[in-house]
């Protein structure tokens, strides 16, 4: 009889400390679980304020409008929908072999800066409309045939371009997808020489850095560590 009640008593004892163990495995369990919620919301929350940039491309639809225009823009993103910079454009290597410029035989420069703002009228995980508008200061350098003599005579001029458009952003993957835009640009004083009112469409890959940085260090840092700690709290 003594035999068979400490047998009892230390089965007890043993089932009683098993139990303590697997509690204390659980509130460290869970306790790694609340600190990867804690920093993973870190991860990826809201900020007021986040930087901007775009490699632009823009194409004239008219053959006899060779304005197709490369530039580069920086900014900065507020509350998630209202996007401010400047952006810096010049003619590309096409345009300039196909002058835009009336009666031109050769042109040296032509650019411009702009004032940019985009309003993001649909923000959705597969599909982004956003508006922009826009206002630059820009000049153009070009030499003209002079028909009543020989050589070429020397032109400058500035000019004030005006834009706005839609943009479309297609997005199969959260920090990749297809971007597309149509516009009207618009120059309010006319330059003679200068054919640059219509219509442009651009075309081009848009990715989301910050997505790609959220998620390699959520998944590749916090919640491998998080698998990390709870393999070993469940070996110990």
């Amino acid at each position: 009889m003594r035999y068979f009640l400490a047998v009892i008593i230390v089965l007890f004892l043993f089932e009683n400390s098993f139990s303590q163990n697997d509690s204390i495995k659980k509130q460290k369990i869970d306790s790694l679980t609340k600190k990867l919620i804690v920093d993973s919301a870190h991860t990826y929350r809201f900020k007021k304020l986040r930087p901007y940039a775009n490699i632009d491309s823009r194409n004239s639809f008219l053959t006899t409008n060779l304005t197709n225009l490369s530039g580069f823009q920086l900014g900065v993103i507020v509350n998630e929908y209202h996007t401010f910079g400047f952006g810096l454009y010049t003619l590309t290597k096409f345009s300039k072999t196909n002058t835009p410029l009336s009666a031109v035989s050769e042109f040296n420069r032509f650019g411009y800066i702009n004032a940019f703002y985009e309003y993001f009228l649909l923000n959705r995980r597969y599909l982004e409309i956003d508006l922009p508008f826009e206002i630059g200061v820009g000049g153009f350098q070009a030499k003209l045939r002079d028909t009543s003599a020989t050589g070429l005579s020397k032109i400058e001029k500035w000019f004030v371009p005006l834009g706005a458009g839609v943009k479309f952003i297609a997005k199969p993957v959260r920090w990749i997808g297809i971007s597309s835009m149509i516009g009207y640009r618009y120059i309010p004083y006319k330059q003679s020489l200068l054919d640059y009112d219509g219509l442009y469409y651009s075309l081009g890959v848009w990715v989301d850095f910050r997505q790609i940085y959220r998620d390699i260090k959520y998944l590749g840092l916090q919640k491998k560590k998080y698998r990390r700690d709870v393999q070993q709290v469940l070996l110990n």
